[in-house]
């Protein structure tokens, strides 16, 4: 972008550069003129100022736009009565911003710098666009500038590189004995060309730039497709709960107690005769006890061993 700028503004300053050397040359001396006379108030010289850098710029934009014959009149297209203080008003509240930019310590030349180019086209928003208020002009700047604040830089930055380097060489061919005065006079048309014609030329450049930013496509912005939600999972049925019955309390019987356990029963033999006797069991002699301390008597015990108390008869 930058060298087809460079191509660009070479052209138009080739077609006229006496007469945009002229017209500058009579804004500087209007502007002096205005500071001198305006002595005793330095604001009325500002302003003056002001309008007349306005008029400046607009004639880089018409010479850059239509390749014509710059006007002289142009240079007074901000002195407007519906015009004037608008554009006067915008210009002063981009320069107040940059001042107090400025004040911040140590950083401050950098951030007065980067807003410098960041109100760069407010001139060209205030004289081609009369709904514009004069404090909403650095706004619309500042959108403009953003992505090519860079490449003005750099623009502005490569001309005096270049210059310093051509100025570089020369100055070391004018070492050489009897042809370094020819590389002497080169070298000083070179820094008058220079201071002539380099404030022109980047005038152009700048004019440019905002010709340029208008013209280009706007960056398309991505569309994100509408995400749809997907529907719910269908839950999963709950498995049925069997219903737990409750533990039985378990009730520790003594072991005196436990019953005892019956055996079975024997079947009836098939071949044993219908008439045959039964057999009788003997029966278990029964237990005594001590009526007195609850000992047991042997069998043979006819008192308690512990007491003394007679044994029972038992049948």
């Amino acid at each position: 972008m930058v060298s087809s700028i460079y191509k660009k503004a070479f052209a138009v300053l080739k077609k006229k550069p006496v007469t945009l050397w002229g017209i500058s040359l009579l804004c500087a001396l209007l502007e002096l003129l205005a500071f001198i006379g305006f002595g005793a108030v330095p604001v009325g010289a500002f302003i003056v100022a002001w309008a007349l850098e306005a008029g400046m710029a607009m004639i880089y934009l018409n010479s850059y736009r239509t390749g014509l014959k710059p006007k002289s009149t142009y240079l007074f297209a901000a002195f407007k009565k519906d015009r004037f203080w608008r554009v006067v008003g915008g210009l002063a509240w981009m320069e107040l911003w940059i001042f107090l930019w400025a004040l911040i310590p140590i950083v401050g030349i950098v951030f007065a710098v980067i807003r410098a180019y960041e109100y760069r086209f407010t001139p060209y928003i205030l004289m081609t666009r009369d709904d514009v208020k004069a404090t909403d002009a650095i706004k619309i700047s500042k959108q403009m500038t953003m992505g090519y604040k860079g490449k003005m830089f750099w623009a502005d930055v490569l001309i005096c590189l270049l210059y310093l380097a051509a100025a570089l060489v020369l100055l070391i061919l004018s070492l050489i004995p009897f042809l370094g005065v020819l590389f002497r006079i080169a070298n000083t048309l070179l820094s008058i060309a220079f201071s002539l014609f380099a404030p022109l030329f980047l005038g152009i450049v700048q004019a440019a730039f905002y010709v340029e930013v208008q013209s280009a496509p706007a960056a398309p912005v991505k569309q994100t497709p509408p995400t749809i939600p997907a529907p719910p999972a269908p839950a999963a049925p709950a498995a049925p709960v069997t219903p737990v019955a409750p533990e039985a309390p378990v009730t520790e019987t003594p072991a005196e107690e436990a019953p005892a356990e019956e055996a079975p029963a024997e079947p009836p033999a098939e071949d044993a005769p219908a008439d045959a006797p039964a057999e009788t069991v003997p029966e278990a002699p029964r237990a005594r006890f001590c009526p007195n301390c609850g000992r047991a008597f042997a069998p043979a015990d006819r008192f308690c061993q512990s007491c003394g108390t007679p044994a029972p008869n038992i049948p």
